[in-house]
């Protein structure tokens, strides 16, 4: 017999945490798999490949049950791939679990007939005991023989609500070489160290559980050294609030500088607000690369955040975040279209977070959960509009159009493509703070509008070369008549060494300086390595910066980043 979870990612690079921890959890506890009468496995694609790709791969599997992990991202695809494969193996049992198909069951049922069950809530006993009956009845089993196990929704009726896995310890660990299917090094790698939220933030699902639980200490440490000792490059804790118990999450955090390998980065999404003075004394002494933050700041409207559920003290917050070292990479998120924020509203909040000079800003737009205190609010109160289609985005709010939500999107593509993407991210900061409004969403709001003045086509959101777009920030600029020294030249040299230089650029180079620079950093040693290939790996500037009366002197050395790409290090010589 053989039961096949199957994941279906929104991109390549990502994995998929859930079917690995059922798998282990199944694997452990089922005496049919070390028997070899029941075997577990797992099948992963992404939402880019074609649905026929699912379909075909399924069906060579050739399994008894097959189940898929389901998500907002993913359920049309998902949906679409049951239906064919139930055309082609129609004796094989569909389920779905996941948080798309755990609140509305009669609804999912409807939208796709083809599903024959759904897992509620988590599913690593629920799964343990549908293999033991699936097991038990052999070739002759029907759905019907799962009716009565807690978990488990069909359309003939509900086994019940399970109970919480008692004791997280329990879920084998992973990632070990024995149960590792895909290369760390080219994959996302996420990992959890408790489930469960204390907040009730209104437009999120984790609201519903309001306990946390919790992997004892022991097995954290265990699992972090294993990462660290393999030499993952990212592992991503997807702890919803991950900095709630002081004594614990400092102890992590000990326990990676006390191990740091150099190479293993971990990324956490943290409450800011909550990190106390203890807290920025460790992270001070954070060796570089060992840790990121996520920080949602989401709005700082009060009547906002109080509607949602959320804490208001923006100054706090500031604070916090501005004291989070330079070396941590930073990540803040807003929400567009969140109750009572309209657009001046979300311009202030944009403005604040902007001006806190994250490393990135990611800027989403509210989703309209089933089961969340949102859905609610937004199904009974008129004015509010959301797309009935996966991720139910908000469409237009009681306060906040359509017409300004495009504006947003504008901001928002504008944000992510050149400033998150590191493109020109010294020349944006600067220009926000350098005009009169002082604000960085009006900026980006005309930088849109630039663009599609520029370009002959019209079409913001066409992928462009990185040139280009430093062509036209060079005549927005231009046009503007703003003075930003060389900043804009300092961005060109950071994306990696230029093959050319574009009419905008005034190069202040001297060979001789550049031979000096590298003989002062040891990168050049007369008579001995190849100077071509030196030169081929630097790149050396003067600078006039903003409110510099003197010029600053730059050698840029290009290496090779975590995924291939070139990152250029910079000696202020």
């Amino acid at each position: 017999m053989k039961i096949l979870l199957v994941a279906v990612n929104a991109k390549f690079i990502q994995t998929n945490l859930a079917v690995r921890l059922l798998k282990g959890y199944v694997e452990e506890r089922v005496e049919a798999v070390a028997a070899g009468q029941l075997k577990i496995e797992i099948a992963e694609w992404n939402i880019n490949q074609p649905v026929s790709a699912i379909v075909r791969g399924v069906f060579e599997a050739q399994p008894d049950i097959v189940l898929f992990s389901t998500y907002i991202w993913n359920r049309v695809t998902v949906f679409s791939a049951i239906s064919e494969i139930k055309k082609i193996l129609p004796l094989v049992i569909i389920g779905c679990g996941g948080p798309e198909v755990s609140w509305l069951p009669e609804k999912v049922f409807t939208d796709c007939p083809a599903i024959d069950l759904i897992i509620l809530g988590e599913g690593e006993q629920t799964l343990v005991e549908l293999s033991e009956r699936l097991v038990s009845r052999g070739k002759f089993f029907r759905v019907r023989d799962f009716s009565d196990i807690r978990g488990v929704y069909l359309r003939s009726g509900f086994g019940g609500n399970r109970p919480f896995t008692e004791s997280l310890d329990d879920i084998p660990f992973p990632y070990t070489a024995e149960r590792m299917d895909f290369d760390p090094k080219n994959k996302i790698v996420y990992y959890e160290s408790s489930r469960g939220c204390p907040f009730s933030c209104a437009y999120c699902l984790s609201s519903i559980e309001r306990s946390v639980r919790y992997y004892s200490l022991d097995r954290v440490f265990r699992d972090l050294s294993y990462f660290m000792d393999a030499g993952f490059p990212l592992v991503k804790f997807v702890d919803r609030t991950f900095n709630l118990d002081p004594e614990r999450y400092l102890a992590i955090w000990k326990f990676i500088r006390e191990h740091y390998n150099q190479k293993t980065l971990f990324h956490f999404e943290i409450a800011a607000e909550f990190l106390s003075d203890e807290a920025f004394i460790v992270l001070d002494t954070m060796p570089s690369g060992s840790v990121q933050f996520e920080i949602g700041i989401q709005s700082i409207n009060a009547e906002t955040l109080r509607i949602v559920g959320r804490q208001s003290n923006p100054g706090n917050l500031a604070e916090k975040i501005r004291r989070v070292p330079r070396a941590i990479h930073t990540h803040v998120d807003l929400i567009a279209g969140l109750p009572s924020e309209d657009r001046a509203g979300f311009t202030k909040s944009f403005d604040f977070a902007f001006l806190l000079s994250p490393d990135m800003l990611q800027l989403g737009f509210l989703k309209i959960l089933s089961g969340s205190p949102m859905y609610a609010l937004a199904i009974n109160t008129p004015g509010y509009t959301w797309s009935e289609r996966p991720p139910y985005e908000v469409l237009a709010t009681p306060v906040l159009s359509y017409a300004d939500l495009l504006i947003i999107k504008d901001v928002e593509y504008v944000t992510d493509s050149w400033y998150n993407s590191g493109l020109m991210c010294n020349t944006l900061k600067y220009l926000a703070t350098a005009r009169e409004q002082r604000s960085a969403f009006a900026l980006l709001h005309e930088i849109s509008i630039f663009i599609r003045s520029f370009y002959s086509d019209g079409d913001l959101f066409l992928p462009r070369r990185s040139a280009d777009c430093f062509e036209c920030m060079a005549a927005f600029i231009s046009h503007n008549k703003i003075y930003t020294g060389d900043l804009l030249k300092y961005d060109y040299f950071l994306q990696g060494k230029p093959g050319v230089f574009p009419k905008w650029f005034e190069r202040r180079y001297s060979k001789e300086e550049h031979n000096q620079a590298l003989l002062d950093q040891g990168l050049l040693v007369k008579n001995g390595e190849s100077r071509r290939i030196v030169y081929s790996q630097t790149e050396y500037e003067r600078f006039l910066f903003p409110g510099d009366e003197k010029e600053t002197k730059i050698l840029f050395k290009y290496t090779e980043g975590m995924y291939r790409e070139k990152k250029a290090i910079c000696d202020i010589l």
